[in-house]
C-alpha cells in the first residue's frame, strides 16, 4: 500500500507529465478541419521564466472579461478562458459537422477512459474514482440518493450548507424518514480547526451514518479542516460526504489525502469551465467503501447487476454513474480543457496567489472601515479561501441595505460582488447579511484596493 508522502510523490510526476504534454493533446492536435476553427486572437503562453507580476498579467490576458466592469462573483460562475472558449467552439462545429462520428475527431471512447484518467491525474485519485458530472448539485443528488439511507439514520450538517446539498437531504427526510443532525460550527469566533473537529463529534451518535459538509461554505468563504472532519467520519464508521463547490480551481485538491468517501465539485466556477459542468469523486479503494446504487445510470444492469452490485467484481465502478445517455460532449472537453490550463499554471502557485490576493482584501478592509465591520472570513491562512465575506453596517440583519450596496456598486462603480446571508448561530431567528467578494487568478492587487476603495466611498454615502 502506498503511503501518503508515495502518493503526493507520484501524483506530482503526474502533473509534471501533464504540464508538458496534456495541452497539446487537449486543444492542438485533435485533427480538426480548419473550416470549423474560429478565428479570436492569440492567446499568450504560461511563461513560468517571467517574473511573477508578469506571469499573472500573462495569465490575466487568457480572459476577455469586460474591461469596464471588475467581475469578483466567481463563487456564482467563473469566465472560460480564451483557449478554453475557443476549443468549446471547435469542439461544437465538429459535432455539428459530424454528428455520428465526433468520436473519432474528438478521441472520445466508451466509457470516457482517456478523460477520466487525464483527470484523476490531476486530483489524486484514479480513473474508476472520478466521474464529469453536470455540477455539484448532481453530484450531490448521485451520492444521497444512490446510498442505502434507512428510517432513524442521522446525517450530520452544518448551519451553512447550500441548497444543493439541503434539498435531496430533505427529500430523504420526507421520503424514508432520514434525521438531518445540524452542527453549529463557529463563525466569529473561530480560531483554530480543532473547535470545527469537536463540535462535529459532539453531536456523533450510535444512529449517525454519514458527515455531510461543504468544504468552503459559501455563505462565508471559511475552509473548513476536510481532511480533520473525514478523518473523525472514518474513526466513527461514518460515510464522508464533501461539498466542494468552491474548491476545484481554487485550491489544490487530493482526493486521497483528504480522506473522504465522496466528493463533488463545480466546473463552471472557480475552474472557469463551461456551464453545466462538474466532477464527483467515489472512493473505490481502501476499506469499507459505502454500498452505492446508481440512481441514473445507462449501464446498471450492464455493469451492476450480474454482479449484485459487489465492487470488488466491478472494474470500473465510476462509468456506471457517468454514462447516462446522450452529454454536452464538447463542454465536457472543454472543462478537461481548462483543467489542463491549470495544470500548465500550476494548481500551487494559483491557491498561493489567490489566498494571497484574499488576505490582503481582508486587511484592506480592516484598514478601510476599522473595527466595527464585522468579517466573517478570519484572515488566518488554514482558514482562507478566495471568498470573503463582510458587513461595514451596524444593523446585519439589514437586508436591504446590504442588497441595495450591491447593486449600487455595480451601477455606480463598476464592481460585481454579491450578498449572502446566514445565522450566526444555529438557533438565530434572523438571518445575518453580508457582502460577499471573490478574487481569482485575473484579478491582481491594484483590482483589490480598487473595490476595497469604491465600497468604502459607497458606504459612506449610503450612513
Amino acid at each position: 500500500m502506498q503511503t501518503t508522502i508515495e502518493r503526493h510523490i507520484e501524483n506530482k510526476d503526474r502533473r509534471n507529465f501533464l504540464k508538458l504534454a496534456g495541452l497539446a493533446a487537449a486543444g492542438g492536435a485533435i485533427g480538426l478541419n480548419t473550416a470549423c476553427q474560429s478565428t479570436i486572437k492569440k492567446v499568450p503562453s504560461i511563461d513560468h521564466a517571467l517574473s511573477d507580476k508578469s506571469f499573472w498579467k500573462r495569465v490575466q490576458e487568457q480572459f476577455i472579461l469586460d474591461p469596464d466592469q471588475t467581475y469578483m462573483n466567481i463563487g456564482t460562475t467563473g469566465a472560460m478562458p480564451l483557449k478554453v472558449l475557443d476549443n468549446y467552439d471547435r469542439y461544437n462545429r465538429v459535432v455539428a459537422r459530424h454528428p455520428m462520428g465526433f468520436s473519432d475527431e474528438l478521441g472520445w471512447d466508451f466509457g470516457l477512459i482517456k478523460q477520466r484518467e487525464q483527470l484523476s491525474m490531476q486530483f489524486g485519485c484514479t480513473k474508476d474514482e472520478i466521474i464529469i458530472t453536470r455540477n455539484t448539485t448532481d453530484g450531490l443528488n448521485t451520492v444521497l440518493f444512490g446510498l442505502p439511507f434507512e428510517r432513524g439514520d442521522e446525517i450530520l450538517i452544518t448551519h451553512h450548507e447550500h441548497v444543493s446539498a439541503l434539498s435531496p437531504l430533505h427529500v430523504l427526510k420526507d421520503r424514508f424518514g432520514v434525521v438531518l443532525r445540524e452542527v453549529e460550527i463557529p463563525v466569529l469566533d473561530l480560531e483554530h480547526g480543532d473547535q470545527v473537529v469537536e463540535a462535529f463529534k459532539k453531536n456523533i451518535t450510535p444512529k449517525s451514518r454519514a458527515i455531510l459538509f461543504s468544504h468552503i461554505p459559501y455563505k462565508t468563504g471559511v475552509r473548513l479542516p476536510a481532511r480533520a472532519i473525514c478523518k473523525l467520519a472514518q474513526e466513527n464508521g461514518l460515510i464522508s460526504i464533501v461539498d466542494g463547490a468552491h474548491c476545484a480551481g481554487m485550491i489544490e485538491l487530493d482526493f486521497r489525502e483528504t480522506g473522504c468517501d465522496f466528493y463533488t465539485a463545480s466546473g463552471h466556477k472557480w475552474q472557469c469551465g463551461p456551464g453545466a459542468t462538474g466532477i464527483l469523486y467515489i472512493r473505490n479503494h481502501g476499506e469499507n467503501l459505502p454500498l452505492l446504487w446508481p440512481q441514473n445510470s445507462c449501464l446498471y444492469q450492464y455493469i451492476s447487476q450480474p454482479v449484485n452490485n459487489d465492487r470488488k467484481q466491478i472494474s470500473d465502478f465510476s462509468s456506471q454513474f457517468g454514462l447516462r445517455g446522450q452529454e454536452n460532449y464538447p463542454a465536457m472537453q472543454a472543462l478537461l480543457d481548462a483543467c489542463d490550463l491549470w495544470e500548465e499554471i500550476g494548481r500551487d502557485r494559483i491557491e498561493g496567489y489567490i489566498c494571497g490576493l484574499s488576505s490582503y482584501l481582508k486587511k484592506s478592509i480592516k484598514q478601510s472601515f476599522g473595527s466595527s465591520a464585522l468579517l466573517f472570513s478570519p484572515d488566518i491562512p488554514e482558514f482562507t479561501s478566495g471568498l470573503t465575506s463582510f458587513n461595514p453596517f451596524k444593523d446585519v440583519n439589514d437586508q436591504k441595505m446590504i442588497e441595495d450596496f450591491v447593486d449600487r456598486l455595480k451601477k455606480e462603480m463598476g464592481y460585481v460582488i454579491r450578498s449572502t446571508e446566514f445565522h450566526l448561530h444555529k438557533e438565530d431567528t434572523k438571518n445575518s447579511h453580508a457582502l460577499r467578494i471573490s478574487t481569482h487568478l485575473f484579478h491582481d492587487y491594484a483590482q483589490i484596493d480598487g473595490v476595497v476603495d469604491a465600497m468604502h466611498r459607497l458606504y459612506k454615502k449610503m450612513q
